[in-house]
């Protein structure tokens, strides 16, 4: 009897072992594109791709991953939890050695390389002394005290000039007098008759006035505070006026979230119906508009009211 060939087994389908792979296997088992499950958990398509692809780097800190595979893994049919576990387990393993940072040995400057620095710095010293030198020379000596006329130079003509009739000392002399009494002193403010201030110190009063009226009327912003309470566990991202991220992660059920920022403020819920808002104290009503299937996005006004966030 002639042996009879084996049939040959059937491959098997691969199985998932990543992280990545599990979730990208519960997507496909659900009949999910990338974007259809992020439309469905409000999230951007970057953030699905980076899961399924194990660079969990790129979605930030480490509790924001936490929530993300929670998350992503319930929706698709894994366990978040287990997921959560395993992404633990791989932090915790030490980091390869950077090899990047192998010492070197230290290199010997070459003193020759130093000379031609040193010889175009000595150059520079050199002329700057001799401009100076230059300069000093060429400036002029005590000129004003040698041009300056001397004091009784301006009474000398008027006592010239002055009529030849009556007492030569008194008659001469007085008009001279006069002109002296009438000039102001050199750099003396003129002060009115009437007693007003001068017009230079009026201006500066009124400009002392403006800036300090300028500086009252700068108020500082008010900060908002708004506080979530959570029947249902929900996804929560709050952002303020700058954009800056505010609150960023998965709220769990019965917890309460208080966030103060400036407003106005943005804030995207995942199960809005699980969640009940209070700005400043007050409860507030989610807009029917915000709300897109069980989630929503709206805006926290500075008068505290809250309207459907703009696309």
């Amino acid at each position: 009897m002639e042996d009879s060939e084996a049939p040959a087994p059937a491959p098997r389908s691969p199985v998932a072992t990543s992280i990545g792979e599990r979730l990208r296997a519960g997507r496909e088992r659900a009949g999910l594109s990338v974007a259809a499950a992020a439309e469905k958990l409000h999230l951007d398509n970057k953030v699905i791709e980076a899961l399924e692809a194990d660079r969990f780097a790129d979605l930030g800190a480490s509790v924001y991953v936490r929530g993300h595979l929670r998350r992503y893994g319930d929706f698709v049919g894994e366990q978040g939890a287990e997921l959560v576990s395993a992404y633990m387990a791989r932090e915790a393993r030490p980091p390869p050695p950077d090899l990047t940072q192998v010492p070197h040995p230290e290199r010997r400057a070459d003193p020759r390389r130093l000379i031609t620095p040193l010889v175009g710095l000595g150059c520079a010293l050199v002329l700057a002394i001799a401009i100076w030198w230059v300069l000093a020379g060429s400036r002029p000596g005590n000129t004003a005290a040698t041009s300056a006329p001397p004091a009784n130079a301006a009474a000398a003509p008027v006592a010239a000039a002055g009529p030849a009739t009556g007492t030569p000392g008194s008659s001469a002399q007085a008009p001279a007098m006069r002109m002296a009494d009438a000039a102001p002193a050199a750099g003396a403010g003129v002060v009115p008759t009437n007693g007003s201030a001068t017009p230079a110190a009026t201006q500066g009063d009124a400009n002392t006035r403006r800036e300090s009226s300028s500086e009252t009327s700068v108020a500082p912003a008010r900060s908002t505070r708004l506080t979530l309470e959570l029947s249902g566990e929900s996804w929560v991202e709050i952002y303020d006026s700058r954009g800056e991220r505010l609150f960023y992660d998965v709220a769990s059920a019965g917890s309460v979230q208080n966030v103060e920022g400036r407003p106005p403020l943005r804030v995207v819920l995942g199960n809005a119906a699980g969640v009940s808002v209070q700005v400043d104290g007050q409860s507030r009503e989610i807009p029917s508009g915000a709300v897109k299937g069980e989630g929503a996005s709206f805006v926290v006004n500075r008068s505290g009211s809250l309207s459907r966030a703009r696309p």
